[in-house]
């Protein structure tokens, strides 16, 4: 695929959606871990403080069964739903994927399946990070190919920014970096404006993040088959 194949708004949100959830997902299991050293030695609430931030109430009766809950947990969004939440917006856009990419999430989605009536160390969620990791590696290799690796990309960005907020509240950590985001919407519609944050408040910043998705994702169709039609 070319930066001027057609990207309907349905695939460019799947494929968008892909990079929020791998993230997710990547991030999470790494404050998994960290918490569970906490939850050992420290303070064993500290697993209940880290899902509080994310508005999440998480029960559970020691430090292993905190990384059990936190991946297998009933509440929406344990590790394993958001794998599967990847796994779903994967198969829908799977014509546009790595082989690579899509095989070593299969992998991860399997591996969750095959351990739910297991024990959670954190070398297995280790393994994990690590295979999250790569399949970002891989579509981050292949950002200047495609659109498809852009959306991808946008995403992961996104997620990243998000989850700092929400984790650290710290918007000094990503106000640095908002470049970034600015410069792959710039990528993904040439018609795209960058926007300057200067607020403080993290809900109207999370709100600015929003409408930057909806700024780009909405218009990307039309821009791509722009791109298209000028090159026949």
């Amino acid at each position: 695929m070319t930066n001027g194949v057609a990207i309907s708004v349905n695939t460019a949100q799947r494929l968008y959606w892909f990079g929020r959830y791998v993230q997710r997902a990547e991030t999470m299991l790494k404050e998994l871990v960290n918490s569970y050293d906490y939850v050992i030695d420290r303070d064993a609430d500290e697993g209940k403080k880290l899902y509080a931030k994310l508005g999440v109430k998480i029960e559970y009766d020691n430090a292993l069964d905190f990384l059990k809950q936190g991946v297998y947990g009933t509440y929406g969004g344990s590790v394993e739903q958001i794998i599967s939440w990847a796994r779903e917006n994967a198969i829908e856009s799977r014509h546009l994927l790595a082989e690579r990419g899509f095989s070593t999430l299969n992998k991860i989605h399997n591996q969750l399946v095959a351990g739910r009536d297991h024990p959670v160390s954190p070398s297995n969620l280790e393994e994990i990070i690590d295979n999250c990791s790569l399949i970002l590696g891989i579509f981050s290799t292949e950002l200047d190919r495609t659109r498809g690796y852009q959306l991808i990309r946008f995403g992961q960005q996104i997620e990243r920014f998000d989850l700092i907020l929400r984790l650290y509240g710290e918007i000094e950590m990503v106000t640095v970096d908002i470049d970034v985001i600015n410069t792959i919407a710039r990528q993904l519609n040439r018609n795209y404006r960058p926007i300057n944050v200067t607020t403080s408040d993290i809900p109207k910043f999370l709100i600015f993040l929003n409408n930057v998705v909806d700024r780009v994702i909405l218009k990307d169709v039309c821009a791509t088959k722009l791109t298209q039609s000028q090159g026949q």
